[in-house]
């Protein structure tokens, strides 16, 4: 089968841990641009948190951002796919997140809102969401892209035990430790049925590209849907062990060593 997209996640896949993109990889992906391959990203973060990596690889296509809620230009208006938290939904969450004594944060396609936060927390963020306005609670959209709670582990878990016991059948969320900044937790909510294989999914239907033309490359559990979403599924020495188990080929290579660019000239580049 011949390659003609290649979807990459940016963090411990495309970038290494000090945040920089390797000589090798920036090479092997404008090779393949040059010869008519299709090339974006995949990630959790807002689009503005990528412009620079967009901009540096010369990203033309939309980008599955916000793990798959927005598919969406960099400096496109409208985006292709946006699955926001119906407002509803979100009426009932409100009180909840409005009570919380972690920082939260509700995102918006482009923009970010948020309340109790402080700088530890503002830093932390800010290589996933990004230009943070602070709001009071009453003040928060109502029909966000996602929703964010970030701080120590005892208040997000609450505000997530709480969350719980609303039994919500529309939305789904996520609790999970900071890999980079342990012990800071985050817990995420998006709308049901949202993940990056939804996002794959619509950008795939977007270019009339089919399943088995489509090569991905992740590394951590938020990259297991898109696998079912392509023809090749690789990963990063340094993947989550789920990951391996769920793909097609390993790379030798690490985040650190290069290993998109070895990916790349394996499967993609003539």
């Amino acid at each position: 089968m011949s390659v003609e997209l290649v979807i990459i996640d940016l963090d411990g896949t495309l970038l290494r841990t000090d945040q920089t993109i390797g000589e090798k990889t920036v090479n092997a992906i404008s090779r393949a641009q040059k010869q008519g391959i299709k090339i974006t990203f995949a990630t959790g973060r807002m689009i503005p948190a990528s412009e620079k990596y967009v901009k540096m690889l010369n990203i033309q296509l939309p980008m599955i951002a916000l793990n798959g809620a927005l598919v969406k230009k960099l400096d496109g208006e409208i985006p292709i796919y946006h699955r926001p938290l119906k407002k509803d939904v979100f009426e009932r969450l409100f009180p909840i997140l409005a009570d919380s004594k972690a920082a939260t944060t509700i995102v918006i396609g482009d923009f970010s809102f948020g309340w109790n936060m402080n700088h530890e927390v503002r830093t932390k963020l800010s290589s996933w969401i990004v230009g943070i306005q602070d709001i009071l609670p009453e003040e928060s959209p109502q029909e966000p892209t996602i929703a964010m709670v970030a701080g120590e582990e005892i208040p997000v878990r609450k505000t997530y035990d709480k969350i719980v016991t609303l039994n919500i059948p529309d939305i789904q969320f996520f609790l999970f430790p900071s890999i980079r900044y342990y012990p800071m937790w985050y817990l995420e909510i998006r709308a049901k049925g949202v993940d990056k294989g939804s996002g794959v999914r619509a950008l795939k239907e977007k270019l009339a590209i089919s399943t088995d033309n489509v090569l991905v490359i992740g590394d951590y559990i938020n990259d297991i849907p898109m696998f079912g979403e392509a023809g090749i599924k690789t990963t990063v020495a340094n993947a989550h062990q789920k990951v391996i188990d769920s793909v097609d080929y390993v790379s030798p290579f690490s985040c650190d060593q290069d290993a998109v660019a070895e990916i790349i000239e394996k499967f993609v580049l003539k």
